[in-house]
Parts: structure tokens; C-alpha cells; sequence
């Protein structure tokens, strides 16, 4: 496959965040908007420069639609909205589509968002009976698997029947994404965790304690996608897009579907690299899709960043710490930073790839790399971003 006619060709030139709680306090379209005024400022643009919105949701419309926020924030044209039930497989997928429709010519600024209410609004919403349930959860609900961690965890068993993966180790990707956590000052999570502290949590189901599952969160977050030579006049360096796919199940050219021991990033990946023109060994970091410890650690096999059955291992190794061989969810991930469904992955992955880094952790001044008070990867060049499943992924690269 050649390289993606799109590589390099678009840009996010601006993001913007609000506070991650478990009580915001107001409606998930008040997040919206504040987040993505935020994001429209730090690009340097105003409101009338946008002319496209993107958000997603996951099987009820929790967040803001496209057409409510440019009515909130003034926005004076849009020219494409996209309002999608993708969930969190489709957080890089919905800055791929934005990227294309800077691409084709269709927007020349398009927001992509995603804001909720997750914790204290999210708690109240009631799960479907099993006699009520439709779709492909119609074969699923009836027989108790009423909570993501029960269809995730037949991932992480598989795994640890095949290869020998312990909870142990899911420890340690739980523990490592804690300490980076602990240097973010937006994270939710900044408690330092031990090993004893995982294994002593409660069981959520088998093999998942507490300290596996993703957080519930309150907030919003949103960027700006322009092309790449708008970009480059505009606030910020511009973070370039190299490649993206969406949707990858059965997209390698073998023609199946994902099966227990790996995701859709198995079949995604030979895409993405070969779009991008670079190999797994050319990323400096990864934001990695983290609902469970063991996802996690499975696109990491997934992506050819770990051979597939020795994740347990490199984890423990510390592989993916801040100075390891592959920094991994800088940011503390779903796990400790906060559940945004995915895209306060690309924020990370932005802010890491600025010239100015991380603007958030505990360094006074220019970042010292000193690991008690900063989580900036050092010299970063090219960031991977997956969504859940690695149903889709992006490849960003720095300017320059």
C-alpha cells in the first residue's frame, strides 16, 4: 500500500480541556462549549472561522450535538457536521474525518469534541433489561454480560490461558500509568498506587479488580483541524496527521475478524504504518486505548510495538514508562487521567509533540525531565493515538 495521499496534509492546530470531576456542575453542552472556545482560541482562530463539527457518542446521545453547539458558541456557517454512535473506537477516527473534509476542501476549520457528563450524570442513566436490548447485544445481555468488563475480560483470560499473563501484570501497567498521572495536573487520579494497592482492590468481575477498570468523568475536550499551510501561521506549531484509519476489522488484506488473542489493531496496523511510510520502531510515544489494563496491553501487542504474547514481561520491565523504550498513556490514560472516550488521548499526544511540551505537569519552567515533577517524553517525534479495539488509530508528527 502506497502512503496516504492525506499525510501531512492537515494539521490540529489548537486544543482546549475543562476540569475532569465527578460533578461538573452543568450540562455536558455547557462542556462542549467551553471547551471548544478554548481550543478555537489557542489555535488563534475565532468562531466564524470554523465551518465544520464532529463529535461521537456510545449508544445514547450523551453529549452535545453538532447543530446545538454552533448555535451555543455562534458559529455563523457549517458547512458538514457528523454526530456518530461510534464510542470510544471511533475517538482518532473522528479527527480522520475531520482531517478529510479539510482535505477534499469541504471546511477549511472543523472542531471535533466530545463532552459528557460520565460520572454524575452517567450513573443515573438505567441499563437495558435483557428482554429489551436490540442489535448484536440481543445474543450477549441475556446471558449476563451486562458491563464491558465482562466481554473485555474474555480478551484478558485468553490471554493468560495462551501466553501466561498474570494480574500481576496488569498491576503494573495500572501502577506505571498512575505515576503518570501523578504528574498531570488535570489527571483525576493523582494518589500514589502500589502493586499491594491493585491486587488488594476489589474484583469487579474475574480477572478485573478495581484498579483495571477506566474512570467516569465529567468533562469535555476539543480540538481544531486545519490544513497544514494554514497551519503554519496560525498560534501554535502545527501537529501534523500522517496517516489514520477507521473501521480496520478485516481491513489487512486476510479478511477476518479480530479473534480472543488480538484487535482490530492486528489488522489496522499494516494500514496505518504503510499510510504513514514509517514502521513501529519510528514512534516515540504512544496514547493507547486503556478501558481495562489488558485491552491496553493487547494493542500494544496489537500495533507491533511488543511481540505478541510478551507484553506481560515488557510491562513489568517498565518499557513503558516516561524513559522507556515506548512511553505509553503519558498522560495516565483512561485509567488515572480521565474517561473523555479517547480523545483527551489526541490532546496528550498534541501537547507532547508541541515545541513547548506538556503545559500541564509540575515543572517550573523549561521541562527538566526530572520524572518527580515531569512527564514530558523526551525529543518526541512521532506519537500513535488508538481508539478502542484499535478500530482506528492515527500517526502525528511534530513540525519539523
Amino acid at each position: 500500500m502506497p502512503e496516504q495521499p492525506i499525510k501531512d496534509k492537515t494539521a490540529i492546530a489548537g486544543i482546549g480541556w475543562t476540569p475532569f470531576t465527578r460533578d461538573s456542575g452543568t450540562s455536558a453542552a455547557n462542556l462542549a462549549a467551553q471547551a471548544c472556545l478554548t481550543a478555537i482560541q489557542d489555535a488563534g482562530l475565532t468562531v466564524r472561522d470554523i465551518d465544520g463539527a464532529i463529535t461521537y457518542f456510545h449508544e445514547h446521545q450523551d453529549t452535545c450535538a453538532p447543530r446545538e453547539l454552533a448555535e451555543m458558541i455562534g458559529m455563523p456557517r457549517s458547512n458538514f457536521n457528523v454526530y456518530h454512535d461510534g464510542g470510544g473506537s471511533w475517538s482518532p477516527a473522528s479527527v480522520l474525518t475531520a482531517a478529510m473534509l479539510v482535505h477534499s476542501g469541504v471546511c477549511k476549520n472543523v472542531l471535533v469534541y466530545r463532552s459528557k457528563n460520565g460520572y454524575s450524570e452517567g450513573r443515573k442513566t438505567p441499563r437495558e433489561r435483557s428482554s429489551h436490548v436490540s442489535g448484536p447485544a440481543q445474543f450477549t445481555a441475556p446471558f449476563g454480560t451486562s458491563h464491558a468488563a465482562v466481554g473485555i475480560g474474555l480478551y484478558a483470560t485468553a490471554h493468560m490461558a495462551r501466553y501466561g499473563t498474570t494480574p500481576v501484570d496488569f498491576a503494573h501497567l495500572a501502577v506505571t500509568q498512575r505515576q503518570h498521572a501523578m504528574l498531570n495536573k488535570k489527571a483525576m487520579m493523582r494518589k500514589p498506587m502500589s502493586i499491594e494497592d491493585h491486587q488488594n482492590s476489589r474484583w469487579i468481575v474475574y480477572p478485573f479488580r478495581l484498579l483495571d477498570c477506566c474512570l467516569q468523568t465529567d468533562g469535555a475536550v476539543a480540538l481544531v483541524v486545519t490544513s497544514a499551510e494554514r497551519a503554519k501561521d496560525l498560534r501554535h506549531k502545527p501537529v501534523y496527521i500522517m496517516a489514520g484509519v477507521g473501521g480496520a476489522v478485516g481491513l489487512g488484506g486476510r479478511g477476518e475478524a479480530p479473534t480472543l488473542l488480538e484487535t482490530a489493531g492486528a489488522h489496522a496496523a499494516p494500514l496505518l504504518f504503510e499510510g504513514a511510510g514509517i514502521k513501529p520502531g519510528d514512534v516515540s510515544f504512544a496514547e493507547v486505548y486503556d478501558p481495562f489494563t489488558m485491552m491496553c496491553m493487547v494493542h500494544i501487542e496489537d500495533f507491533g510495538f511488543v511481540k505478541k504474547g510478551e507484553i506481560g514481561g515488557w510491562v513489568r520491565e517498565g518499557h513503558n514508562k516516561l524513559d522507556g523504550r515506548l512511553p505509553v498513556n503519558t498522560h495516565g490514560g483512561l485509567l488515572s487521567e480521565a474517561h473523555i472516550h479517547g480523545l483527551n488521548h489526541v490532546i496528550e499526544a498534541v501537547q507532547q509533540l508541541r515545541p513547548e511540551g506538556v503545559v500541564d505537569d509540575l515543572c517550573e519552567g523549561p521541562h527538566s525531565y526530572d520524572r518527580s515533577v515531569c512527564r514530558q517524553v523526551r525529543d518526541p517525534r512521532i506519537g500513535l493515538v488508538c481508539g478502542e479495539g484499535g478500530e482506528s488509530a492515527l500517526l502525528l508528527r511534530r513540525d519539523g
